[in-house]
């Protein structure tokens, strides 16, 4: 997936030569939650979408069958009232952005945690000018090569394995096996407060937009759409949406059953009840059950199309 200037913009702004669109203006009115008919109105601000909860980034921009499509690269702070955590750290593309968010979600607080689900750029690119900003804060997971990547804050990482957990005050967060990822030190996250469970790369789709051209995994949507719950969107996507997308971002689905994969989740979700699902790269999922059926489905798509070549 390319634009006309070669590579991905932040989503709203305008290309070399051009100008915003209507419809990137309009996104960016002052309010803060999805109205009728679905959108977000002020795409600078942290979106609260639960107590103690902001979903906070934005989207990269990019052109596909001859039209618009955005890209969601999202963090999420969760506030106690002992300690704040943040799960993810952005594109740097939107550092400034994130950190305007998170100063104004934490309302004068300091940030106490970071938590990249793993050390990939859209998770852990902004981690030094987080560290920076916030000289208190401590990273958290499965930090094992961090070290080699920002040896200027060597003492500032704890691991944090599956099944550890923080008490945030009032909350506690807890580290989970990541059941679907694209690198094996991959972790995920639930927040016991809001029952909302962090996938990382897991439970990604394209929404309501025509299957884009060629190899490109990025599981996007339309302008207008950004910061929107999957209930708010048009329409859930559909089997093949998924299955696009799992193909093409997790390539090893082509070769792996994952029936044992979904179980495990399963026996996760009746452990800790969820009601919200945050992936990185998509939209905000308020439908776990329905959610969990298509992308088992799109997986499965995947692996028997594979055994089918």
């Amino acid at each position: 997936m390319t634009n006309d200037d070669g590579a991905r913009r932040p989503a709203g702004q305008a290309r070399a030569g051009g100008r915003m669109s209507a419809d990137d203006d309009a996104a960016r009115r002052p309010a803060g939650q999805a109205r009728a008919g679905g959108r977000v109105e002020n795409l600078d601000a942290a979106r609260r979408i639960a107590d103690g909860v902001f979903w906070l980034g934005g989207c990269l921009s990019a052109f596909s069958a001859g039209e618009e499509v955005h890209y969601h690269v999202s963090s999420y702070l969760v506030v106690g009232s002992r300690a704040s955590l943040l799960v993810d750290t952005g594109d740097p593309a939107h550092r400034a952005l994130v950190l305007d968010q998170l100063e104004a979600a934490l309302g004068g607080r300091t940030l106490d945690y970071v938590f990249p689900t793993h050390p990939e750029i859209p998770h852990a690119g902004n981690l030094p000018a987080l560290l920076e900003r916030f000289p208190e804060a401590r990273v958290v997971g499965d930090v094992r090569d961090y070290a080699l990547h920002f040896p200027e804050f060597e003492g500032r990482f704890d691991a944090r394995r599956p099944g550890d957990s923080i008490d945030l005050g009032g909350r506690e967060f807890r580290f989970l096996p990541a059941h679907i990822r694209d690198l094996e030190n991959t972790v995920w996250g639930h927040d016991s407060g809001a029952r909302m469970l962090f996938v990382s790369d897991g439970f990604s789709f394209i929404h309501d937009v025509p299957l884009p051209d060629g190899d490109d995994d990025e599981p996007v949507h339309r302008p207008g759409q950004c910061r929107l719950f999957s209930g708010e969107m048009p329409a859930p996507p559909s089997v093949e949406q998924a299955a696009y997308g799992t193909g093409r971002a997790l390539y090893w689905t082509k070769f792996v059953d994952v029936s044992t994969a979904f179980a495990e989740i399963e026996r996760m979700l009746a452990e800790l009840p969820t009601e919200l699902i945050g992936p990185a790269h998509g939209n905000v999922i308020d439908d776990v059950g329905g959610m969990l059926a298509t992308s088992l489905a799109a997986h499965r798509r995947v692996y028997d199309d594979a055994r089918k070549q």
